[in-house]
């Protein structure tokens, strides 16, 4: 008996069925969108312990759109993090010593420096007599990776085609705007600066960009470190890259998703469409409800359809791998092809060549294995894998 063919289609049956299995089931969910159903989003940490009060200097050369303070947009790396590099660790894109191993490279920056007790409380409140300029310098420099989070922007909003740009002289304006302070001295951009200042709190910002060109910030307030530093690079160590240390502040449960998640233009780039992230997440809590001591915290770590791993749901990953040696170990994160976000801390830990890329297939994870969890506004954290597809 000849097969049916549609004529519309010029398809069998069973070609069409499988036509609309495909359109229904990954096409649209995946590819299919309005514009209006989602905002591009970006989240990144506001910290002045990055920076201290007296002090702070942006260390690029002078070029882009923000010549009149000496900020480069195209930095490799943030400014507040080159302190890494004049402190003899990291220099550069060169490799850490294959004698010394990573933990050792961080507690030997740290050596010598301890906590702090908190600093006294100033008889009279402080004030800020700097310019307005001089205090751009110190909040850009107080948000953590800005540079390369205006990059990955930009580049959704040339892959959305939504046919306008955002400067980063607009963007820090907006997020400093953002930030909570004392209604009297946001009369301006200048004295709301002179207002923060001194001022400790820490934010989670949250920039949300609309196809109509309407920017949204959100600050979240988030808690304050228990430790008191006596540098920037010491408080940037400890607080940011805690999860290289050798006794990690806290260890995340880690799952290992039940089912696949297609990779998509909402996989790669950060946006208000979540619904796969969400999902997981579900699938996540009812994996936890059945272990033993779970930890304070988790994450789910999603793949595509071959197998690969490709981030968590709320995090990149990088899977704790063996060296050459015995004592040697690295970080394998997995590859932009997966499907995986395009983070900003991934890409700064790959430059600092902290982190490799790497295929990872997730059948071969198993219970007890140790990952790396990061992102733009807590930075780097332990995981452990606690469940696997075998």
């Amino acid at each position: 008996m000849a097969p049916i063919i549609h004529e519309e289609s010029g398809l069998t049956e069973m070609q069409q069925q499988i036509s609309e299995i495909v359109q229904h089931g990954v096409i649209d969910p995946n590819f299919t969108f309005s514009n209006a159903e989602f905002e591009l989003l970006s989240t990144l940490r506001y910290d002045p312990g990055f920076t201290t009060a007296n002090s702070s200097t942006i260390r690029n050369e002078t070029s882009g759109d923000f010549t009149r303070f000496g900020l480069q947009l195209d930095a490799v790396v943030d400014p507040q993090l080159s302190d890494l590099d004049l402190q003899g660790s990291f220099a550069g894109d060169s490799p850490i010593d294959n004698g010394r191993s990573l933990l050792e490279s961080f507690q030997g920056l740290q050596r010598g420096i301890p906590p702090m007790s908190p600093p006294p409380e100033p008889e009279d409140e402080p004030t800020c007599d700097k310019s307005e300029d001089e205090l751009l310098e110190v909040f850009y420099n107080r948000f953590l990776l800005l540079g390369e989070h205006i990059q990955r922007l930009r580049l959704g909003l040339r892959f959305f085609g939504w046919g306008f740009d955002i400067s980063l002289p607009l963007l820090l304006e907006k997020l400093i705007l953002g930030i909570p302070c004392p209604m009297d001295a946001a009369t301006n951009l200048h004295t709301r600066m002179k207002s923060l200042f001194y001022a400790n709190t820490k934010y989670k910002m949250r920039v949300l960009v609309s196809h109509a060109g309407v920017l949204r910030i959100e600050a979240h307030e988030i808690p304050q470190a228990l430790d008191y530093f006596s540098t920037p690079t010491q408080y940037f160590i400890s607080t940011v890259l805690n999860g290289f240390l050798a006794s990690p502040e806290e260890i995340w449960d880690v799952f290992i998703d039940s089912q696949t998640t297609t990779a998509s233009p909402f996989t790669t780039f950060k946006t208000t469409r979540r619904g796969h992230y969400n999902d997981a997440r579900a699938r996540m809590e009812e994996m936890r409800a059945v272990i033993e001591k779970p930890a304070a915290k988790a994450e789910i770590l999603i793949y595509n359809n071959t197998f690969e791993l490709m981030e968590g749901s709320i995090t990149n990953v990088a899977v704790l791998r063996s060296g050459n040696s015995e004592s040697s170990f690295y970080y394998q994160t997995p590859y932009l092809s997966t499907g995986c976000l395009c983070g900003v801390m991934r890409y700064y830990l790959l430059k600092k060549k902290l982190i490799n890329e790497g295929s990872i297939d997730v059948r071969q994870l198993k219970v007890g294995d140790h990952l790396l969890l990061f992102n733009g506004v807590m930075g780097c954290v332990r995981g452990v894998v606690r469940n696997s597809l075998e």
